[in-house]
């Protein structure tokens, strides 16, 4: 028994899913994408997932196995010229190969999956991964811009759910400090809680939709503890949220921790 192997088809093939299969993976790694090396490094791969298949007559199931993983290693090695990470991406690699094969078997029940269908077929999966490791990084970044805030003031202290804000540029104008801004419910509490008297100072704010003028108040320190970090922040500027319908409690300024 014996098989018909087109080299030139085989070669075409493979090099198109290798393509959107490096792709799949610097989307999924965060890594710069440099379309030269991503071709150099599909053909590699195409090339010797064809030197596989003409030498598989002579190849044991070990060794099927260990090629097939020096062509992941070379592929990536080629694409990423950095060596961060080269786990992750041989593993991410394989993932993404697992999932659009089995994306490409479900499409093949509705047509034949060769010539310009395969071309179609897996632009199609390559659409569908990448729409999902777009909303799992947006999931990702969500959680990293998000996180819980202890704050400070004289004998008071409270908690609250905080999120940094890329749109909040509000500065003190008078100590140039980042304001960051809080629930009125939780600054009157903090305040009432503190033991002392506390003197507001003005800061006048502007967005698309309104401006006016915002109470503000001086902190003795705010405790940030993310998913991986902590910080602490010194002597931070807070404001009274002029809005009582947002998500979140507190809206932490963007340059918060590089003041």
């Amino acid at each position: 028994m014996y098989y018909e192997v087109y080299v030139d088809v085989l070669f075409v093939q493979n090099l198109w899913m290798n393509g959107l299969l490096l792709l799949l993976t610097a989307w999924a790694d965060r890594a710069p994408i440099r379309r030269g090396r991503i071709m150099l490094a599909a053909a590699a791969g195409s090339l010797g997932v064809c030197l596989l298949t003409v030498c598989s007559a002579w190849l044991t199931g070990a060794g099927w196995l260990l090629g097939n993983i020096v062509l992941a290693a070379g592929m990536v090695s080629i694409a990423y010229p950095d060596r961060r990470h080269v786990l992750f991406r041989i593993v991410s690699l394989y993932l993404e190969c697992f999932l659009m094969n089995g994306m490409l078997r479900y499409l093949g029940q509705f047509h034949q999956p060769t010539g310009i269908w395969f071309l179609l077929f897996g632009g199609m999966s390559f659409l569908c991964l990448l729409s999902a490791e777009y909303w799992m990084r947006r999931r990702r970044m969500s959680k990293e811009r998000t996180c819980r805030a202890v704050l400070y003031l004289g004998e008071g202290k409270i908690q609250a759910d905080a999120l940094f804000d890329t749109g909040n540029s509000l500065y003190d104008p008078i100590v140039r400090s980042p304001v960051s801004v809080l629930d009125g419910q939780l600054l009157d509490g903090l305040l009432k809680m503190s033991g002392r008297e506390n003197l507001p100072h003005m800061i006048p704010y502007h967005t698309i939709a309104q401006n006016g003028i915002l109470e503000a108040y001086v902190l003795d320190r705010m405790e940030l503890e993310g998913e991986r970090e902590r910080y602490r922040v010194e002597r931070p500027v807070v404001a009274r949220m002029p809005e009582t319908d947002r998500e979140y409690q507190l809206i932490l300024h963007r340059d918060l921790l590089s003041s």
